[in-house]
């Protein structure tokens, strides 16, 4: 029996004395087991309390970061927006007869819109509801151009080879201009004369274009996949794409160039002057653009297609200057190899222009020769792929209009020329032609970009009469929205008039190939209807608006607006073919109608004015001084034709809207690649 250490005569325990069993006992006494869980489980829970909430202010830093990332570029690009369209050299009155103004101010709508990606991109989840994985993207496909003057003591600037200025000074002074060397390492050399080194100049004014563009894949320009944007974070539901592609850009960059008018860079020849660099055992040639139509010429790199050299024939000269520059014609009006510097007169003339091209009698019809050519339009690519999304129910049609090489359509998807401005005119991004060596070409690559992860660069006009509905949700949509064609349809079937009027909307609304309505025809409402919607009613007027680019519900032939015809921005080669339709807003030009060649339609069956070779006395009859029959349009005379000599009817061409915008605005939308995070920032222009 263990002893006890109780007093007997005071019943108290007797202390213990240290060192005994029982004192050793109780000075090792500590946690339980259960004690020691309870305090781990305790600890763990705060450590990942506090885990939880380091991550959350951590995750707040960096939305914030983001935050103020996305707004200082979308700020930086909005103020430089805003301050260079204030200074814009003319109005925004298009031009229909005077004098030319000096300058211009244009942009392109593609057929890509804000609907596009929640139309063509719609799809079901697991659950049975409607998904729109995409619906962060925007227009994308606008294209923004037009002169400025810079202000006091801020000109612009930009770069030229240093022969340039020097061949044009030994102009001036009667002399002879001999090259020097243009190796700078060369024993003895001047570095100031080296020919081709880069010089900064600077200029009052400045044609100046925004633009975005996608990334590429680095192939060879006869590689199928030159023109394809780089597209791989997608699905399996586009109809003619890999596994990985969902139709829309990875990644897309806003881009600024900025091309001085220095008319007085000319030599007394009116040209700039030609000169070759040897770059390796490669003789380069600066200011010298391609042969045309074919780029037969040592420009140009053996991968080049040869049969497109109209395309990008001028696009070796925009990467070797940033001068504003054009194209000669000979006395028939055909594109020479020699090109000169602009003036801001040059300018209104829509062939002078930034990647302006004419496009070949025989890639408009597929036969017949060069001419005639259709007017200057811009050097695109084909339609984003986006546009060739299939309904989720395979055996129904496309959602977009068909192709228009796919044959007659009164509204179409353009095969051709409705796409991104070609990659051969992005600084850095043109392996058509030959590399221009040191200080040019790839060594100016993002010296143009002004933002990068771009998801819309977008430009809109206001419209007075455009239409908004009310829906069954009572919620009011326009046509910049998803909704529209349905809430039109609804309106139409219930005699319901339209709750607001006036708006800011893409040209040619009701037949972009991407725009919530796609014309007046029969289609699927989006990509998970299975049912193909109504045709909106002939008789209905809600979409003959100023800037609808429609008079009728008709044949490709008649259905469109007479000014977008006599522009030249839209062509048919038969009373329902349409061959080229590249939709812009021009402050446009008279000189078409005193260069003393004809441009004008030239068939009864194919609508809309072309640039012949014809000379003498059938061109420029809106200027004779005598009273003429008009144009004809689809057999008929002109409805604007025959009131006076020279009247409006008369003229060989018209700007594509005659209507002088109360406004335009301009939408830039950004991503933050990290953090998911998007804003988006307008500037509107007005005059």
């Amino acid at each position: 029996m263990k002893p006890s250490n109780l007093n007997p005569m005071t019943a108290r325990p007797t202390p213990l004395l240290f060192g005994t069993p029982d004192a050793r006992d109780a000075s090792r006494r500590g946690f339980t087991l259960v004690e020691m869980l309870i305090a781990m489980t305790v600890t763990l829970l705060m450590m990942a309390a506090v885990a939880r909430a380091f991550a959350f202010v951590g995750a707040r830093i960096r939305e914030s970061r983001g935050n103020v990332q996305l707004a200082n570029e979308l700020r930086d690009i909005t103020t430089r927006l805003n301050d260079e369209t204030t200074r814009c050299t003319v109005s925004l009155t298009p031009t229909t007869g005077g004098p030319d103004p000096s300058g211009y101010f244009m942009y392109y709508e593609g057929p890509v819109t804000d609907a596009t990606s929640s139309l063509f991109r719609a799809s079901i989840d697991a659950d049975g509801n409607v998904d729109i994985p995409d619906s962060r993207y925007g227009d994308f496909d606008d294209y923004l151009a037009f002169t400025a003057i810079a202000p006091k003591g801020s000109w612009f600037s930009g770069k030229v080879p240093r022969y340039i200025l020097d061949q044009r000074a030994a102009d001036l002074a009667g002399t002879t201009y001999s090259i020097p060397a243009d190796d700078p390492g060369t024993a003895n050399i001047d570095e100031s004369q080296v020919p081709f080194e880069p010089v900064m100049i600077r200029s009052r004014y400045a044609e100046i274009v925004y633009f975005a563009s996608p990334e590429y894949p680095n192939v060879a320009a006869d590689d199928a996949e030159y023109l394809r944007y780089v597209d791989v974070d997608g699905d399996t539901d586009l109809g003619s794409g890999t596994a990985t592609e969902n139709g829309l850009p990875d990644r897309m960059k806003i881009h600024r160039r900025v091309l001085l008018i220095r008319p007085d860079l000319n030599l007394s020849t009116g040209v700039l002057p030609i000169q070759s660099r040897s770059v390796g055992s490669v003789s380069v040639p600066f200011m010298r653009a391609d042969n045309w139509p074919d780029a037969t010429t040592t420009t140009v790199r053996s991968t080049a297609p040869v049969a497109s050299g109209w395309a990008y024939g001028m696009a070796g000269v925009h990467q070797q200057c940033d001068l504003s520059v054009r194209r000669r014609f000979d006395s028939l009006g055909n594109p020479t190899a020699n090109v000169a510097a602009n003036s801001l007169t040059d300018l209104s003339v829509p062939h002078n222009r930034f990647a302006h091209v004419r496009v070949p009698n025989s890639v408009l019809t597929g036969s017949g020769g060069n001419a005639p050519t259709s007017m200057p339009v811009l050097a695109l690519t084909g339609p984003a792929t986006v546009l060739n999304m299939l309904n989720l129910d395979t055996s129904t049609p496309r959602l977009a209009p068909p192709l228009s090489s796919a044959g007659a359509a009164p509204v179409v998807t353009p095969s051709r020329l409705c796409g991104f401005l070609r990659r051969e005119f992005v600084l850095g991004d043109n392996n058509t032609h030959l590399n221009p060596g040191i200080g040019w070409g790839p060594d100016r690559r993002g010296e143009d970009v002004v933002v990068n992860n771009a998801l819309s660069f977008d430009v809109k006009v206001f419209d007075p009469e455009v239409s908004y509905f009310e829906t069954d949700d009572n919620l009011v949509v326009g046509p910049n929205d998803p909704g529209y064609r349905e809430a039109l349809l609804d309106a139409i079937a219930d005699g319901d008039a339209s709750v607001l009027n006036g708006g800011f909307v893409d040209l040619c609304y009701p037949v972009l190939a991407g725009g919530s309505l796609r014309g007046w025809q029969a289609r699927y409402l989006d990509r998970v209807n299975t049912t193909t919607g109504s045709t909106i009613a002939a008789s209905n007027t809600a979409l003959f608006t100023p800037f609808s680019g429609l008079e009728s519900f008709s044949n490709a032939a008649q259905s469109y607006s007479n000014p977008l015809y006599r522009s030249g921005r839209l062509l048919t080669s038969g009373a329902n073919t349409i061959s080229l339709f590249q939709p812009a807003f021009d402050t446009y030009t008279s000189w078409y109608e005193k260069d003393g060649i004809r441009q004008r339609r030239v068939s009864d069956t194919a609508e809309g004015t072309r640039w012949t070779t014809t000379i003498g006395a059938t061109a420029d009859l809106g200027t004779d001084g005598m009273e003429g029959m008009g144009i004809y349009e689809a057999g008929a005379v002109s409805v604007i034709g025959r009131f006076g000599a020279d009247d409006m009817g008369e003229r060989e061409t018209l700007p594509p809207f005659l209507a002088t915008p109360e406004a335009i605005r301009i939408s830039v939308r950004l991503e933050n690649p990290t953090t998911r995070q998007m804003r988006q920032a307008s500037v509107t222009v007005r005059d």
